[in-house]
């Protein structure tokens, strides 16, 4: 008798306990905000981008505390079966990928299977380059982008491609490094296949497969994948030209640590809530403690903000606004030239944003007002609208400033800064090689001297010198205006020697040898060119220092996605190397004629080319997976992805031709 009534008093007890724990639940449901603003700006700010043509169809959601409390899929699918984006719609969301390779890697810190501090050569000893240096990059240097590797070592595609990893070890082994190992963060894609193929090594298991067991399993992660291009799931975003309207295949992005994964807004809210100590937890306490903690190099406290991309994977760890109030917020964005996405999360409130689109609409410019729209909606922020200011009074620029005037680089080439004193301002202006070996001024930028910044408002810019190293920067104050630094131009070396290459490239037309039938890549014909302003640097790809007759090294050392050119002879023509790909000068290559020409591609499986002398219409026959484009040095006019029929080809333009060995092209022309 006892024993049946202890029973029913604990039935009764258990039963009370789930009725206040539904109260607690309800009483909880009844306090949040009803998210009207986030709502609102969601879909005003991704209609927007829509209507204006930067994108077909888009996904957003919004989690609080562990839930999905707002998700909505926003325009077309696809267009031909008027398929609407859905919640489960999948988006290839590029360079968020990196954060899933990143916990990959923190997975096997909490095994004891990897230390960050560790060098990368422990887990991957085939990992070789000519620069000594490379024994000394860390696996914490792959993340917080100091390693010093060049860039990136892969194409977008429209075919699955498992060459990746051997293209990258390759392409390594002749590569030098662009700064000593931990010196500072420059955006590095290759650190990020690095990372993965440490994953592989020390698991045992395919990437993909070991980010499905450890991650997406255990998150409730249904709907993400590798890339769109890779699976057969039919519920996924096309992409669509937004010039042209034409629809392309689904794309492949081969490395999966730095860009290579597809998944839905939902699942990356899900993903972003395991970062937080409250969340449902993949990693320990610790481990999540350092991927959320910033990243510094040797460099960091040389900038006057924040520098972007010095955190563990992150674009930033923390907003100057959110900061001040004692919250943390953290990005990452993901750009594959078709697809755009962006996370951003607050771990301590348990909030994630996940959003991705078909198109060019900037993530971080989506999501960013949505969290503002959403922190007002929960009372956690004020709306801050920052006040105007008036243009500051120009002051005399301070003498020793003037010592900075010179040459220098970025990403896109180089750049002549001189300053005005009369005038109170520095000039920025892009430098243009003439055909002949002149040189004209570009675009130019205008900048007043006050307090230490120089001001451009007609872009809201604001530079200041900073010399590291007995080396000069030009920086950026409040990059993507949160008040972050980064480096904006580097000056460069004045070469009191210079070296000249074996022969004179300015002016000469490159053609690309060695791509894939299924590159996306716009495949259009290179010039090199001579500055000559510049004496021992030349202009291929990006502009590189030369250091023999047959080599140019990387001269924007501070800038990514930067090579070195090898030349060399291959019977009797000369073909150069860059990163991974291989060129050949365009002198020689047969001409299209009046009638049928044939092209057949040989036994080592180069591209091969013909050239336009005039004027004329012309049509193709080409094998099943051959690739056939038309350009100029400045378009692509017809690609065999997305056209077909005859097409008008000027003089002066070229033709591309992509195959196996064997594979045999007519050309019909008149």
């Amino acid at each position: 008798m006892a024993r049946k009534c202890l029973v029913s008093l604990l039935v009764i007890w258990i039963s009370f306990s789930l009725l206040a724990a539904d109260r607690i639940q309800a009483d909880e449901k009844k306090s949040r905000p009803d998210y009207k603003n986030a709502i609102t700006t969601s879909r005003e700010i991704i209609w927007n981008a829509i209507t204006s043509g930067k994108g077909s169809g888009a996904t957003i959601a919004i989690m609080d505390q562990g839930e999905i409390v707002y998700s909505e899929g926003i325009g077309v699918a696809d267009r031909s079966t008027n398929r609407q984006v859905d919640k489960d719609t999948r988006f290839n969301i590029g360079s968020s990928s990196k954060m899933f390779v990143a916990v990959a890697v923190m997975l096997l810190v909490d095994e004891g299977k990897v230390a960050l501090d560790e060098s990368v050569i422990k887990y991957v000893p085939e990992f070789r380059m000519k620069d000594e240096r490379y024994k000394k990059i860390t696996v914490r240097m792959l993340f917080n982008h100091s390693s010093g590797l060049p860039g990136s070592s892969f194409d977008f595609g429209f075919k699955p491609d498992t060459q990746a990893h051997k293209i990258l070890l390759d392409t390594l082994k002749d590569s030098r490094l662009k700064h000593d190992p931990g010196a500072m963060s420059i955006y590095c894609n290759d650190g990020f296949t690095l990372a993965e193929i440490i994953v592989e090594r020390m698991s045992g298991k395919k990437y993909i497969d070991f980010l499905t067991e450890r991650v997406f399993q255990p998150l409730g992660m249904k709907n993400s994948s590798a890339s769109l291009g890779d699976i057969s799931e039919t519920n996924v975003a096309e992409y669509y030209d937004p010039k042209t309207g034409r629809k392309y295949p689904r794309q492949v992005v081969p490395v999966l640590g730095a860009g290579g994964l597809a998944s839905t807004a939902e699942d990356l809210c899900r993903f972003g809530d395991s970062f937080s100590l409250k969340g449902k937890k993949i990693l320990s306490d610790a481990s999540i403690k350092e991927i959320l903690k910033a990243q510094p190099t040797r460099f960091s406290d040389k900038l006057r903000d924040t520098q972007i991309f010095g955190q563990f994977a992150w674009e930033y760890s923390n907003i100057t606004d959110y900061q001040k109030k004692g919250i943390q917020v953290l990005s990452k964005g993901g750009n594959t030239g078709f697809y755009n996405a962006n996370l951003q999360i607050v771990p301590q409130e348990r909030i994630a944003i996940g959003f991705s689109i078909s198109g060019n609409a900037g993530g971080e410019a989506v999501t960013r007002p949505i969290l503002d729209a959403l922190m007002k909606d929960k009372g956690l922020m004020e709306e801050n609208k920052k006040p105007a200011k008036n243009p500051v009074e120009p002051q005399t620029i301070p003498a020793e400033l003037l010592k900075n005037a010179g040459y220098y680089m970025d990403g896109d080439g180089a750049v002549k800064v001189a300053f005005d004193r009369g005038r109170k301002a520095l000039t920025i202006s892009r430098i243009i090689a003439g055909k002949a070996g002149t040189e004209k001024a570009g675009l130019s930028k205008s900048f007043v001297y006050h307090d230490g910044y120089f001001y451009n408002y007609d872009e809201g810019l604001q530079y200041y010198f900073v010399t590291v190293d007995g080396k000069a920067f030009i920086a950026a104050h409040g990059f993507r205006t949160y008040e972050f630094g980064t480096l904006a131009y580097q000056k460069i070396e004045t070469i009191k020697k210079p070296v000249r290459l074996r022969e004179n490239l300015h002016g000469k037309f490159w053609l690309l040898r060695n791509a894939q039938p299924y590159t996306q890549g716009p495949v259009t014909p290179l010039s090199s060119l001579i500055h000559k302003s510049l004496p021992g640097y030349v202009e291929f790809v990006g502009i590189k220092k030369i250091e023999k007759d047959d080599f140019a090294g990387i001269a924007a050392t501070a800038f990514r996605d930067q090579s070195e050119l090898f030349l060399f002879s291959r019977k009797g023509v000369t073909w150069a190397r860059v990163a991974n790909y291989l060129f050949s000068i365009a002198d020689g290559f047969p001409h299209v004629r009046s009638g049928v020409t044939s092209v057949k591609i040989g036994d080592e499986n180069y591209n091969e080319w013909l050239k336009v002398d005039k004027g004329m219409l012309i049509s193709f026959e080409k094998p099943e997976d051959g690739r056939i484009i038309l350009s100029t040095p400045e378009a692509v006019l017809f690609d065999s992805v997305l056209d077909s029929g005859a097409i008008y080809a000027p003089a002066g333009s070229y033709i591309f031709f992509a195959g196996t060995a064997g594979d045999t092209f007519q050309v019909y022309a008149k």
